[in-house]
Parts: structure tokens; C-alpha cells; sequence
């Protein structure tokens, strides 16, 4: 039997579609697993004897770890740890306990294994790791103590940034939590600075921003002029992607992305970054799963080629 590539994603993880139908196309067999959870819930076992023996099941469909040939971690659920009450909570953490134990022993390479995904999505990571490869990263307070970040904003203008994620799904919607500046009057609440830590970073009035996707050795970027509107966060009150072209990206900050990819065993992303009005181009983050698909447009379907080549 012809071995399968297992696609770790969800049921609204798009841009794996477009790769699938390329592998397939190239008769490459694939079975896509969706870690969703409530109703749409997949199958894992995980046994344990003389051998180790994991099974998935998604959507009717069934495969077992000797039939696997290499794993790809297109996109966790964003919304995969955001439960409503107890029993999604109980549901959503074992869940995941099992999924990642299984992904882990499987014995197979992986493009961006799930545990290395996980491990580098954390903002804090990201900006520890983005100084030590030589990024220029905005002076930075992630904290939730109401003194510290009264003392970070004292005398200097700065945003406001979700630590974990901008995505807030329930059943009824989606909406994106956007980077904001901070007003004075928001620091006079200790109860709503103490809630949660989140990311404060000095603003940096933006002149352009760019969006580079990694696969492997290959490099795609692409940049926009924000508008007025967009000053504090550049994805506000437009459709992903509307006003980027593709261009260029400086080579020094290219081969210290790789550094940083190198570090937190990722064989693909996509990276943000600031130019500010001096010229001066700041690290922002990355984006673990790529998040790619409006940039593929730009360079007619070549990362979707990339993606299926490294697999």
C-alpha cells in the first residue's frame, strides 16, 4: 500500500485545499485530519503495547501511523483553546493532549511539526529569539502588573498588542482583537490592566510593511503602504492582502530570519515586519502556519509549488 502525507489542520484551514489538489494532481496520496472539536470532532487512538500503534479518523475516513510517510502542520484551530464553559474546556485540553502526543511519536519527518509550531507561535519566544539573530525590535513590556506598564507608558507613545492571539471565535462569530495605542485613561483601571498580560510596544509611526513567506530556501515578500486608518495595525478595515505588491526584501534581514527558523525548528513561515519614516525596519512576528494565501496570488501559485515540492 502507497503511503499517505498527514495534514494536521481544521475544517476553515483554507490554504491547505490548494496544496492538496497539487499533490494529488502529481498523485501523491494525503489525509487531512481536522483538530476541530464540539460537533466536528476527529478520531485519534493511541495504543501502547509492544508497539506503538496510532490511528486517525476524520470525516469517515480512517489511517493508521505505518501508512504515513511525512506530516505537515498546516494551521492549528485558533480557536482550538477557547471553550465556553466547562464541558468545552474538559473536551478542547484532552483533546489536545492526545493529538500532540500522537503527532509527536509519529516516526516520520515532519514540515513543522506541531510541538515546534506550538513552541515557536508564543510572542514572547518569537521576540526573545528575533534579538538574539540581530532584528531591531520595538522597546517591548509584555506584562499585566498595572505599576510596570504605567511606568512603560510614562512619557512615550505605545500600542497595545494581544499576547496569545488576535482571534476571538464563538459559535455566533470571529472578531480580531487589532493592535491599538494605548489612551491615558485606560491606565487608570488596574482591574482591566491586571486581567491579562499582553504585549506593549512603542509605537514607531509606520512608513510601509512587509509580509515574507519562507518555504525551505525559497523566499517570497511582498509590502504595503498603510493608510491613515491603518497607523496602529496594518490588517485594520481591509481584506487581507488588498493593498500588498510583490517586492524585494533586504538579504541581510532574509538570512536572519532563517537563523531564527533554524532555532525554533521551523521549516516554513511567514514574518511581519515595520519599515518606520527613517528607513529603520522592524521585526513584528511570525506567523508559524504561513498564512500565505493572498501572497500566492501575487506569485502565481509558487509558495502552493514550494509547499508540495518540500513534501
Amino acid at each position: 500500500m502507497r503511503k499517505s502525507i498527514l495534514i494536521v489542520t481544521h475544517r476553515r484551514g483554507f490554504e491547505t485545499d490548494p496544496v492538496v489538489d497539487m499533490l494529488r494532481a502529481r498523485d501523491i496520496r494525503v489525509f487531512r485530519f481536522n483538530c476541530d472539536a464540539d460537533e466536528d470532532v476527529s478520531y485519534t487512538s493511541f495504543a501502547i503495547s509492544d508497539k506503538e500503534k496510532v490511528e486517525f479518523v476524520c470525516d469517515g475516513r480512517h489511517i493508521q501511523s505505518k501508512d504515513l510517510s511525512m506530516g505537515w502542520c498546516q494551521q492549528m484551530p485558533p480557536y482550538i483553546d477557547q471553550a465556553s464553559n466547562e464541558r468545552e474546556s474538559l473536551q478542547r485540553k484532552n483533546l489536545l493532549a492526545l493529538q500532540f502526543a500522537a503527532f509527536d511519536h509519529l516516526p516520520i519527518p515532519w514540515l513543522n511539526k506541531p510541538c515546534h509550531v506550538v513552541y515557536a507561535s508564543n510572542k514572547v519566544n518569537q521576540l526573545i529569539t528575533a534579538k538574539a539573530v540581530g532584528f531591531s525590535v520595538p522597546r517591548t513590556l509584555v506584562s499585566n502588573d498595572p505599576q510596570a506598564v504605567r511606568d512603560f507608558v510614562q512619557d512615550r507613545v505605545v500600542v497595545a498588542k494581544n499576547l496569545a492571539t488576535p482571534w476571538i471565535v464563538s459559535h455566533e462569530q470571529t472578531r480580531a482583537a487589532y493592535t491599538k495605542i494605548i489612551q491615558s485613561e485606560w491606565l487608570n483601571d488596574d482591574s482591566a490592566i491586571s486581567f491579562a498580560p499582553i504585549i506593549y510596544q512603542e509605537y514607531c509611526e509606520r512608513k510601509r510593511d512587509y509580509r515574507v513567506v519562507v518555504v525551505a530556501d525559497k523566499f517570497f515578500s511582498a509590502s504595503c503602504v498603510s493608510a491613515p486608518h491603518q497607523r496602529e495595525d496594518v490588517r485594520k478595515g481591509c481584506a487581507t492582502g488588498d493593498s500588498y505588491i510583490a517586492c524585494d526584501f533586504d538579504a541581510d534581514l532574509l538570512s536572519k530570519l532563517q537563523t531564527l527558523m533554524r532555532l525554533f525548528s521551523l521549516d516554513y513561515c511567514a514574518a511581519d515586519f515595520m519599515e518606520d519614516e527613517h528607513g529603520k525596519i522592524f521585526f513584528l512576528e511570525v506567523n508559524t502556519c504561513g498564512a500565505w494565501w493572498w501572497l500566492d496570488h501575487l506569485y502565481d501559485n509558487a509558495i502552493c509549488r514550494a509547499i508540495a515540492d518540500a513534501l
